[in-house]
């Protein structure tokens, strides 16, 4: 028994120590700390399958998506496992769920012959193969190239066919070129044939350089022949194209094509026909064939046609207005993202026109816009800067007004040029607000000319301004005419010419400005520049009495009770002395104390002009919301 019992205690140790090797370097593929892909794939480069399908199963279960594709393939090329395409198709799809683009395309590639299902499934492969491929994988573009050239799982398309090609060509696919050029020959020989169809996806690949070199005139030809034979995608590029030139012949081309594809449903093409006909773009303007057109692209779902017809229910003049039907169409264009149609509904809310007054929601959707729309920037910075919604805030004013100018939004130099000009929420800067007026000046904004040649005047440039007051004044300025005229009398920046601003004075005062027809009354009481003629002198002085304007009053007075070109008439002298009293003018109070003392010597004021920046957008109290926001006009 003891010689027994030294070679069992021998066996007993050696095999103790075998399992605790085995222990210690056995695989454990259950082991969560280990990481199985990586693991996995260098048991696969090793030829060790069997080790590697161990590994990527552990990774697999734990959800990686590249682990569930190539254990997917082990099971599709019986590597390791068991072939088995049930199995392949089962994790193929774990990892194409998420997203994995070689999964997705072997996946449809196991649709498209039938492998590991019932039957093949051409449609469930249309759709991997396309997932893949908008991932940028090169085999797929180029299988879906094929599908759409063959009609496979879905309808036959050469546009999409060639536009897959080309991006497989793109992608570097070794097999995609010669194919895209085989793609290309057929469609070409298409084309000559008359197929319309073909014709135009020719042109598309002219106009894009795609597979061919770009060729503006060898698209245009293959459009026109594809939309003379009726090809309605056709009619609509080709109008796009000669629209997009702005020649006014090319225009009216345009319009006929887009009247000709709308006539057979083109949705685009009804809403641009829509606009043309509402702005009289290359075709007249017809309010009944621009409603027709656009109503029935809005009603289709065109975002475009119906912010169009927001537009012209509550905007446009010459159309019938309707805020409520305005409202509607702009909420529905705003829901599918539409930043003219935000901000353009915004400032219904804001007015409360068609809907009820929300000043919230006019500010939400101003923010909305205000991405990519200058108008709904410069609407911020007007809220911003009066308080409107929101605390009033110079700097975030200037701020929103500053991207709204960068944006290409015109209102916003003059708010700009003022902002500098007074100081507000930036540092004061004649530079600045000289810069920003003219700018906005020579887009055509007399405001801005105006007050650019205020600023002049006021630092004693008098050439400068009078150039500027004169450039308002021809383009139809009112009170640019009267200062003018008060230049031309007072020999400022111009030399001393009567004549002139007798001319320049009657100009404003035919436009029923006040300060105007109270100067040219002056000229004729006095005498100057013209005969003096009293009846005249009351004349102007009457309609800018009548029109409110204090210094006016006074003079209408004193010509009542001296009987100047009027009957005297005392009651009628108090009534306009305390008329221009009651609105503060303190000569007219004493005036009024002479003529019920029975004396004359009343005082005249003899000459007026307003030099006032125009700054209605920082003062006006209460402020006109409607006259300073700023929305589309037309579609």
């Amino acid at each position: 028994m003891s010689r027994l019992k030294t070679p069992l205690f021998v066996l007993a140790i050696s095999l103790i120590a075998v399992f605790a090797w085995l222990l210690m370097n056995g695989t454990d593929y259950n082991d969560l700390n280990e990481d199985g892909l990586s693991r996995g794939n260098i048991a696969y480069q090793q030829g060790d399958f069997e080790e590697a399908a161990e590994w990527f199963m552990q990774a697999a279960k734990l959800g990686d998506r590249e682990a569930q594709y190539q254990f997917a393939m082990l099971y599709r090329d019986g590597k390791g496992v068991e072939r088995d395409d049930t199995q392949a198709v089962r994790w193929l799809k774990l990892a194409a769920a998420q997203k994995h683009a070689r999964a997705q395309y072997e996946l449809a590639k196991l649709f498209d012959s039938g492998r590991g299902m019932e039957q093949a499934d051409p449609a469930s492969a249309m759709r991997f193969f396309r997932l893949a491929a908008e991932q940028g994988h090169g085999s797929a573009q180029l299988h879906l190239a094929v599908l759409y050239a063959e009609g496979r799982g879905t309808p036959a398309d050469d546009g999409l066919a060639l536009k897959w090609a080309v991006a497989a060509t793109r992608s570097k696919n070794r097999e995609a070129e010669p194919y895209l050029q085989k793609l290309l020959k057929r469609v070409t020989t298409k084309a000559q044939q008359g197929d319309a169809k073909a014709q135009f996806v020719l042109a598309m690949m002219y106009r894009r350089g795609d597979g061919l070199n770009a060729d503006i005139k060898s698209a245009e030809q293959w459009l026109r022949q594809s939309a003379e034979s009726g090809n309605s995608e056709a009619q609509f590029h080709l109008a796009s194209f000669l629209a997009d030139n702005e020649n006014s012949n090319q225009l009216e081309e345009a319009a006929k094509w887009y009247l000709a594809a709308a006539r057979q449903g083109h949705i685009k093409a009804a809403a641009e026909f829509g606009a043309m006909a509402a702005t009289g773009a290359g075709t007249a303007v017809d309010p009944k064939q621009a409603l027709q057109w656009l109503q029935q692209a809005a009603k289709a779902g065109d975002a475009k046609a119906q912010t169009a017809l927001g537009i012209l229910y509550s905007e446009t003049p010459g159309f019938t207005h309707d805020d409520k039907e305005a409202a509607a169409w702009l909420q529905k264009a705003a829901t599918s993202g539409r930043a003219d149609a935000r901000n353009n509904l915004a400032v219904l809310y804001a007015l409360g026109r068609g809907v009820d007054k929300n000043y919230k929601q006019a500010f939400t959707l101003l923010q909305q816009a205000s991405e990519s729309d200058d108008k709904a920037q410069f609407n911020l910075g007007l809220m911003f800067l009066r308080g409107v919604h929101t605390v009033q805030n110079d700097e975030t004013a200037a701020a929103w007004f500053k991207r709204a100018e960068a944006s290409g939004n015109s209102r916003a130099r003059l708010a700009l040029a003022l902002l500098y000009h007074l100081g507000h929420g930036v540092i004061y800067s004649e530079t600045d607000a000289i810069h920003w007026y003219q700018e906005a000046a020579g887009k055509g904004d007399l405001d801005a000319l105006f007050n650019l040649a205020i600023l002049y005047y006021k630092t004693n440039d008098f050439a400068k301004a009078f150039a500027s007051f004169q450039q308002a004044a021809s383009a139809g300025d009112a009170q640019a005419c009267n200062i003018i005229a008060s230049m031309y009398q007072h020999g400022q920046g111009a030399e001393y010419n009567i004549d002139q601003a007798v001319e320049w004075y009657r100009k404003a005062a035919t436009q029923d400005y006040p300060q105007a027809q109270f100067n040219l009354g002056n000229l004729y009481r006095k005498g100057e520049g013209l005969e003096q003629i009293d009846k005249k002198a009351f004349y102007w002085y009457q309609k800018a009495a009548e029109a409110g304007y204090p210094q006016a009053q006074n003079s209408l007075a004193y010509m009542y009770a001296l009987g100047r070109g009027v009957k005297a008439d005392r009651k009628l002298a108090q009534k306009w002395f305390t008329a221009a009293a009651v609105q503060g003018l303190n000569i007219a109070e004493q005036n009024l104390l002479l003529l019920e003392q029975k004396q004359s010597g009343f005082t005249l004021v003899s000459h007026v002009v307003d030099m006032d920046v125009r700054a209605d957008l920082l003062f006006e109290k209460p402020l006109n919301l409607a006259k300073h926001l700023d929305s589309y006009k037309q579609p």
